[in-house]
């Protein structure tokens, strides 16, 4: 199986990478054989052993942020990649603004295309829109607190020490799965405070 530890062997070349996961019982092999039709070389293809945990996909969270400009990531279908649709907006804006090109074979998407641009464009618009609606509803549940005579609102998740923190671990390779644990949050709202950035 290959490992991401090996993809930087040549790093002048840009690279054409798949990623195939996969859960227990599970056989690994339709999936690699759409992306080898898709002219992604076998040894070229990483392999994730997923443990049924929908957001515990650590060998994505070390090749991601490896990724850089002029590179390519080839999966069967975007689900294989993104876990929700909050993520694909979130992961698939940061891989698009990063000049990472996404090929979805069965789907047909390629960020390459006009048709794949557009599509990663409602991305974005998508993305600041979540953000707009998270904070209009945070806005709104402060004013109610205040009007029952309450002060303030949830405090964050994590503190401005800790998101400085889990951003250091995430820049040093370490996977989101385990900066999560370390500071006994989920994933997601690891991936809410950090910011992807490819790993030199």
């Amino acid at each position: 199986m290959t490992t991401v530890s090996s993809l930087r062997q040549t790093p002048s070349a840009p690279a054409v990478v798949g990623y195939v996961p996969t859960a227990a019982g599970q056989s690994p092999v339709p999936q690699i054989n759409t992306l080898m039709r898709a002219d992604v070389a076998e040894e070229d293809i990483y392999i994730e052993r997923t443990n049924g945990h929908k957001t515990a996909w650590p060998e994505r969270d070390l090749l991601l942020p490896r990724l850089r400009s002029g590179d390519t990531i080839t999966v069967s279908r975007l689900d294989r990649l993104f876990y929700s649709v909050q993520n694909l907006i979130i992961v698939g804006t940061d891989l698009r603004n990063r000049g990472i090109r996404l090929h979805a074979v069965e789907q047909n998407i390629d960020s390459n295309t006009l048709e794949g641009r557009d599509f990663f464009g409602m991305m974005s618009v998508f993305a600041t829109l979540h953000h707009e609606f998270v904070l209009a509803a945070t806005n709104d549940g402060l004013a109610a607190a205040r009007a029952r005579g309450k002060t303030g609102g949830r405090p964050p998740r994590l503190t401005t020490e800790q998101i400085e923190q889990a951003q250091q671990l995430y820049e040093s390779g370490i996977p989101v799965r385990k900066i999560a644990r370390t500071f006994k949050a989920a994933p997601a709202t690891i991936y809410r405070y950090i910011t992807l950035k490819a790993v030199k």
